[in-house]
């Protein structure tokens, strides 16, 4: 069970504020990542109708929680708007004698778009908008998100009954732990993402700008379209191939003929190998192919050298996707 902690370690500088406390008990785990766990779990005290009865938690030890806690930061940055996923707070447990740090986050009862296969045009383009409206607030506020895939983008339970929506659900942009400030400083450059849903200039240079969150956009509406991995890996393929396809030839991600017009045109403006090139996302929430999704989904945001880095050297299986965040890993 969660207490209201009383001294955090000096690295953890939160504001001690107990209306904002909640206590709860950690139910099963729902997933893993480099960062830790996240959990589902059971609100016990509500402050008014200020907490959900069941919210996720992400935990990572106190020891190794620098990524967690910023991108606790970043959610509290974002919180305006409603599509990206909500953090109610975060607080220090002890459990089995180990201090964890825990941030409490909406739960996800529909999973993640990757759990989804081949979506009807009207609800990919639903969630296509609600993911540009939140890369919108983020490029607005100075950030790049640098792994936006299907895995990261999760659909809430919708509570506004709005007859402009389709579906029972929202797509949130979600985690931020690979996220960057556009103004960081580009001599410190690492892979960070998702190889399948990255850049060309991401591959290539380790650039990330908010035209390569418009890249793995068109990636994921993709995927949405086909319930397929942008790009098809044949079995055996070294991973140095599928690098040098991605960053360095001519080659596009395939876009299927049974997308509607509008889709495929859609698609033609984020999957381009030049960046400067790519439309920006208010650009692309302009477009014909998101025309039939009202405006009151906007109303959600409030005011709104070819090279390939050493990490990637000697790594041969191949995933559906695999991701790197200053290690290669399988996502």
């Amino acid at each position: 069970m969660s207490t209201s902690p009383t001294d955090y370690k000096s690295k953890i500088q939160l504001k001690k504020e107990s209306k904002k406390n909640m206590i709860w008990n950690r139910g099963k785990t729902i997933g893993r990542g480099g960062f830790g766990l996240v959990s589902i779990a059971n609100v016990q005290h509500q402050n008014g109708d200020q907490f959900p009865p069941i919210i996720a938690v992400k935990t990572a030890k106190v020891s190794a929680s620098d990524s967690l806690i910023e991108e606790k930061k970043l959610l509290d940055l974002f919180k305006e708007c409603h599509c990206i996923l909500h953090c109610f707070g975060d607080d220090v447990t002890t459990e089995e004698g180990e201090e964890l740090y825990n941030i409490e986050l909406e739960y996800a009862s529909g999973g993640c778009l990757a759990d989804r296969k081949g979506l009807p045009d009207n609800i990919v383009r639903q969630h296509t908008k609600s993911i540009l409206i939140a890369l919108s607030h983020v490029h607005k506020l100075g950030y790049v998100h640098c792994d936006v895939k299907p895995h990261n983008v999760l659909l809430v339970a919708d509570s506004l009954h709005s007859r402009n929506k389709v579906a029972g659900e929202i797509a949130k942009l979600a985690d931020f732990g690979s996220a960057k400030n556009i103004k960081d400083d580009q001599d410190n450059k690492e892979f960070r993402g998702t190889v399948l849903y990255a850049a060309p200039e991401s591959i290539i240079h380790q650039e990330y700008q908010p035209e390569s969150d418009i890249w793995a956009l068109g990636c994921t509406v993709l995927h949405m379209i086909t319930g397929k991995s942008p790009w098809k890996v044949e079995k055996g393929a070294k991973a140095e191939d599928v690098l040098y396809k991605i960053g360095c030839s001519h080659e596009l991600p395939d876009i299927p003929s049974k997308a509607s017009k509008d889709a495929k045109d859609f698609l033609k403006k984020c999957l381009i190998k030049n960046p400067k090139a790519r439309w920006t996302a208010d650009m692309l929430l302009s477009h014909p192919f998101l025309a039939s999704i009202g405006d009151s989904h906007q109303q959600h945001c409030g005011r709104q050298k070819h090279r390939f880095p050493k990490l990637f050297r000697g790594f041969s299986p191949m995933h559906q996707c695999f991701h790197v965040h200053n290690r290669v890993q399988a996502c």
